[in-house]
């Protein structure tokens, strides 16, 4: 078994050595804008869902609203018929 290495190989284990550890900072540094950008896209994500279900439960206390005034106006209503038709009282 020879004891000498190829000068090619030695050169291409340097070269790809030295690729490595020359992007490195970049891959970790891409690595971390990018959990950077999930993350603000999913903040943005719940800002925009919190604002819908907040308009959707707005919606709902409006129409429940409104049913209650308009079963509240009928139930006067219902009460002012029913006192025009009652017969007059009289003083005993």
């Amino acid at each position: 078994m020879p004891d000498q290495v190829n000068a090619q190989v030695v050169d291409a284990i340097n070269v790809t050595n030295t690729t490595v550890l020359g992007s490195a900072p970049t891959q970790s540094y891409g690595a971390a804008l990018q959990s950077f950008a999930l993350a603000t896209s999913q903040m943005m994500l719940n800002a925009v869902t919190v604002r819908s279900y907040s308009a959707q439960i707005t919606n709902a206390a409006v129409v429940q609203t409104c049913a209650k005034i308009l079963s509240a106006g009928a139930v006067a209503m219902e009460q002012s018929a029913a006192e025009e038709s009652a017969p007059p009282k009289t003083a005993a």
